[in-house]
């Protein structure tokens, strides 16, 4: 599905966008993400930490093992709770939908 960004904000609800994340792991292989930045469709790059980590888990989807984190971000003054996935095998970060 096409993303549609504008003004730095995104309107869809289900999307499948790729991201560049900032996480840590813990000694125990706990991912954690700390702020990810995207590419809107105008070409700029946007900046977003993430405040809160509601849930996590894994996926498997024929077999394809994911890493799956809900999170709370911060667009401007409205807050935002989207789903993320961490593809184990190739190493992306994607957001699948807003909340």
């Amino acid at each position: 599905m096409k993303d549609q960004v504008h003004d730095g904000i995104y309107q869809t609800e289900t999307v499948n966008i790729p991201v560049q994340l900032l996480s840590v792991t813990d000694r125990d292989g706990r991912i954690t993400p700390l702020w990810f930045r995207l590419e809107t469709e105008e070409h700029e790059i946007k900046n977003f930490r993430i405040e809160n980590i509601i849930s996590q888990g894994e996926k498997n989807y024929v077999g394809i093992r994911e890493k799956q984190f809900v999170c709370r971000i911060r667009q401007g003054e409205m807050c935002r709770t989207l789903e993320m996935r961490y593809n184990t095998a190739t190493q992306k970060w994607r957001i699948i939908q807003f909340l």
